[in-house]
């Protein structure tokens, strides 16, 4: 009977070690390669094609420290658990910057909802929680150079380091911030773009550019370089001259007045923008921007070599006051120009010419006679390689200004634009879609017949009848 007691007893015990054992398995197993369904109509809680890719490719660890506010933490969350689950190399904190200031301030963080990707010496900010946004930061900090912008100076333009109200500090701050590093360029110095320059920005000179300035950074840009160029309505005549015959952009002057979109006090109206036409920079961009004193822009209709897109426009209500001079800032009819007025444009090259087929020429003798009697094309320029980004506007980037709506970011989108930063992508946001339930009267009388009167009184007679069964036993 012991030996009976004893081998049950040690059954029992390598039976529950079995089952610990097993449930250890599957938790590790579960822990480690555990599976997730979508079974949503639009797949909202699943990754785009494209983040998946990134993720899958990911060389190496990459850590994502992010900023909610207090309502947003559990959707921040969500999205980075979802990132985590498709790369064990992508691992985020979530840090509440009300509560740990000193982290925010270390990180250099702004405002609600950035979210700080780090990997190794590399850094890069992300303004918002989306897939888009988070996806296009990941793609910049794979980036193992660190890109270089340089602004122009030297000819009156916007002062890089200076934090005053006209200055660009900020500015600045915000593109290394970014990640950028942000460098002068003194083009009478140094005669040249310097060969690491991933973009060059041109503030608004208050003096005409030197024709070699000018001849350096017209060859920069044919040769397949990136400029952000910004004029205001007081810009000299040379430097329009020059936008004009380099990027197909006239500025003829005047100022933009939107008397519908006041923001600041005062004789002039601000120029507010809410929607933008569609283009590269702004296909995801749902933020206000403002312009204060700006000058409208008349690209070419039919530029040769070249693509103008506008990235801005001003509302329907605005119009173009002509005579800067003028005290009274109403429209004035037969002088005035009426709205909308484009504030930028983008410029990019065409494809190249061995992409498209010239038409064949057509048969018979008839095209071969009448081939002298044409006169030879004169000899195109070159067309240019680079990209540019044309504002007339420059107080968007000023300290005063950049930190109104969604100035700042425009700006920094504009430049990573430019530079191509990560390759950008676009993912378009899932939203749950509204399919409600609706039944007729028809069917509503017989959900309440069925639920408040059948179903009970069957359950009443069935009840009863086991009722009086049971009796009769």
């Amino acid at each position: 009977m012991r030996r009976r007691n004893t081998l049950l007893a040690t059954n029992a015990l390598i039976s529950a070690a079995l089952v610990a054992a097993l449930l250890a398995g599957l938790n590790y197993l579960a822990a480690e390669h555990h599976v997730r369904w979508d079974l949503t109509a639009t797949r909202e809680h699943s990754l785009a094609p494209q983040t998946i890719k990134v993720l899958r490719t990911l060389p190496g660890p990459v850590q994502a420290i992010a900023f909610p506010s207090a309502d947003a933490s559990a959707r921040y969350r969500d999205l980075l658990a979802t990132y985590q689950y498709y790369s064990k190399d992508f691992q985020y904190r979530i840090v509440d910057p009300d509560r740990n200031p000193t982290e925010a301030q270390k990180y250099k963080v702004t405002s609600y909802g950035q979210i700080v990707l780090q990997r190794g010496p590399a850094s890069y900010t992300v303004d918002d929680g989306t897939e888009d946004a988070l996806t296009n930061g990941l793609l910049h900090v794979l980036q193992t150079a660190k890109k270089t912008v340089y602004v122009l100076q030297g000819e009156g333009e916007i002062p890089l380091d200076d934090f005053t109200r006209a200055g660009m500090g900020t500015a600045k701050q915000a593109l290394t911030g970014k990640g950028f590093e942000v460098k002068a360029l003194f083009l009478v110095k140094e005669g040249r773009v310097p060969e690491d320059a991933a973009a060059v920005i041109v503030p608004s000179p208050t003096k005409d550019l030197l024709p070699q300035e000018q001849d350096v950074l017209t060859r920069y840009y044919q040769g397949g370089g990136k400029l952000l160029v910004m004029i205001d309505p007081q810009t000299p005549a040379g430097v329009r001259a020059w936008v004009a015959s380099a990027f197909h952009v006239k500025a003829p002057g005047g100022l933009v007045i939107d008397p519908v979109s006041r923001l600041l006090g005062g004789d002039f109206a601000v120029p507010i923008v809410t929607q933008y036409p569609y283009n590269d920079i702004t296909q995801s961009f749902t933020l206000a921007t403002a312009f204060p004193v700006s000058t409208p822009l008349e690209p070419e209709a039919k530029p040769q070599g070249v693509t103008i897109t506008p990235v801005v426009k001003s509302s329907e209500a605005s119009y173009v006051k002509v005579n800067l001079d003028a005290k009274d800032v109403r429209f004035q009819p037969g002088v005035d120009r009426k709205g909308p007025a484009v504030l930028a444009v983008e410029v990019v090259p065409n494809p190249p010419a061995g992409s498209t087929s010239s038409p064949p020429p057509a048969a018979g003798g008839a095209s071969r006679a009448a081939a002298p009697s044409k006169k030879p094309a004169p000899a195109a320029a070159p067309a240019p390689k680079g990209s540019a980004v044309v504002f007339g506007n420059s107080g968007f980037v000023r300290n005063t200004y950049i930190g109104l709506v969604g100035n700042r970011d425009l700006f920094t989108s504009t430049v990573a634009w430019l530079t191509q930063s990560g390759n950008l992508v676009s993912i378009a946001p899932r939203v749950s879609p509204f399919d409600p339930f609706i039944i007729t009267g028809q069917q509503a009388r017989m959900l309440f017949l069925g639920g408040v009167i059948v179903l009970p009184v069957a359950l009443l007679v069935l009840g009863g009848s086991v009722y009086l069964r049971r009796r009769s036993l």
